[in-house]
């Protein structure tokens, strides 16, 4: 009987353990994709106080024409209009991997963008890492690279 009892608590588990991790897991995608949306709806509304919250102190980004920006850099041109996003931000093909603390997200994206009167945007592949600090997801570096449609 005691063998009975021992084989059904490990059946149990063996079950249980990988489905606890499996959920932890949805859960940081879950909190990824989320951040992912932040950062789209929030580059469109101009909305430089989300930004400022999701972006770490030390983010830059690698635009697809090859130019860099601080976060400082970049909020100020949304805050003062010089960057303008006419349209949403679309996204696709876009996968999420998670190395402990750290998430790589890359995908295909989408924008009408206009940077002191000249379009930037339209198709670009991009990647971008978040790496998650006192128990919130920020975004650490993004990069894109401009691609055909």
């Amino acid at each position: 009987m005691a063998g009975g009892w021992r084989l059904a608590v490990v059946t149990i588990l063996t079950l249980a353990v990988p489905a606890l991790a499996q959920t932890a897991m949805s859960k940081a995608e879950q909190e990824i994709r989320a951040a992912e949306h932040l950062w789209n709806e929030a580059r469109v509304k101009a909305d430089v106080a989300a930004l400022d919250r999701l972006l770490a102190d030390g983010w830059t980004v690698t635009h697809g024409g090859g130019t860099m920006d601080t976060k400082a850099q970049y909020l100020a041109d949304l805050k003062s209009g010089d960057r303008k996003f006419s349209a949403d931000v679309n996204e696709d093909q876009v996968t999420i991997r998670f190395y402990g603390d750290t998430a790589v997200v890359a995908g295909l994206s989408d924008s009408k963008v206009t940077f002191k009167g000249q379009v930037q945007g339209g198709p670009l592949r991009f990647t971008r890492v978040y790496v998650k600090r006192d128990g919130r997801w920020q975004m650490v570096v993004s990069h894109a690279t401009s691609r055909k449609p």
